[in-house]
């Protein structure tokens, strides 16, 4: 599994930035991404409701959002 650490990131960049490894990820394939940026997960959280055929667990840790995407089927 991929791990990606964008705490300390604001918004728009961490939320790009997550965005581009939901992206790339083959079917099957996971990434854990760790942010501290509420903003940034929501929006994370609103786009992935969509299309994206991703599987989401979200866990909170302190300040600390942890994201584990599973790509369930390439993109449309």
């Amino acid at each position: 599994m991929k791990a990606f650490d964008y705490r300390g990131k604001e918004c728009p960049e961490g939320y790009v930035l997550a965005m581009r490894v939901i992206d790339g990820l083959s079917p099957g394939e996971e990434a854990e991404v760790l942010m501290d940026s509420w903003r940034c997960a929501a929006m994370i959280a609103y786009s992935l409701k969509d299309n994206r055929r991703v599987k989401v667990d979200v866990d909170k840790e302190g300040s600390v959002i942890k994201f584990r995407f599973t790509r369930l089927s390439a993109p449309t």
